[in-house]
């Protein structure tokens, strides 16, 4: 098989948070999500004395500009954890459909505020910390698309337990800091935690994963599922410059998992320790004996 060019290498730092999948998404989530607040600051209306449906749009807008920041940093980290091309049309659906979320449930917030719910404390904590878990389950659900295997459920699960943490960081920070900086570390708490919590969830389910060889010390895993994980020069979730769209792909469905080659579609078995050379790729085969 011929040989296929890869980009240069990067420094060792850079290369080794490249690699490191928990701690890369802990920082795109923490800082996304802090900056996302930070913009979000700038967005008009929301005082005091606006009236309730004005309250509900800026709330809305707040949380849009705040959720597509956060969403597209994670999904910047994940699509450079996996060595793949930064598409536009790609980022641009992510700040879309993340904006889409944000103003959702910030619109669903504030209106849930504005209304008297069950005793005061029940009103301030479980609600808003409700309303917060929306937001993070919307974007779990986003973010779970371009995961192989991670799915739709378990990205909405994760996504609900971040923006539940992200509620609780607000409320605890807001008690005594100003508003702006409560919703910054809240902002910021619910990315981290969403990273997070997307990490351990994808974990959890785990039967067998791959793993990709780029260089010494610079690895990626995929997870193996009902999903096929696909290896090519296209839109492919292992990307491999040079490689035609959807060269290959490895499937694992009824405890059998197969290297499939899609020009001749031969199937290959494979086990717990199996590797394929693709050009300057090492795929590794991990998976419960």
């Amino acid at each position: 098989m011929s040989s296929t060019a890869q980009p240069a290498g990067l420094p060792p730092a850079l290369a080794a948070l490249r690699s490191n999948k928990p701690l890369l998404f802990l920082l795109a989530g923490a800082l996304g999500g802090a900056a996302g607040s930070v913009l979000a600051e700038f967005a008009p209306g929301g005082g005091r004395d606006a009236q309730p449906l004005a309250l509900v749009i800026a709330t809305g807008i707040w949380s849009a500009i705040a959720a597509s920041v956060l969403s597209t940093a994670l999904f910047v980290a994940g699509e450079w954890h996996q060595r793949r091309d930064i598409r536009p049309r790609s980022v641009q659906n992510i700040l879309l459909f993340g904006a889409l979320a944000g103003f959702g449930s910030g619109a669903v917030a504030q209106a849930a505020f504005s209304v008297s719910i069950g005793p005061a404390a029940f009103h301030a904590i479980v609600v808003r910390t409700a309303c917060w878990a929306l937001m993070g389950a919307l974007l779990g659900a986003l973010l779970s698309r371009p995961v192989p295997n991670l799915g739709l459920l378990r990205g909405l699960v994760a996504g609900a337990m971040g923006g539940g943490l992200g509620g609780i960081g607000f409320l605890l920070v807001g008690a005594v800091l100003p508003d702006a900086m409560g919703r910054l570390v809240g902002i910021g708490t619910l990315g981290l935690a969403l990273g997070l919590a997307m990490i351990v969830v994808e974990k959890l389910f785990r039967e067998a994963s791959l793993e990709v060889i780029w260089a010494p010390n610079e690895t990626t895993n995929f997870n193996l599922g009902a999903q096929a994980v696909t290896i090519g020069g296209g839109e492919d979730h292992v990307f491999v410059r040079g490689l035609p769209p959807r060269f290959a792909s490895i499937a694992f469905a009824n405890g059998v998992i197969e290297y499939v080659e899609t020009a001749t579609g031969k199937r290959t078995p494979l086990k717990d320790g199996s590797r394929l050379e693709i050009g300057r790729l090492n795929l590794v085969i991990h998976a419960a004996k």
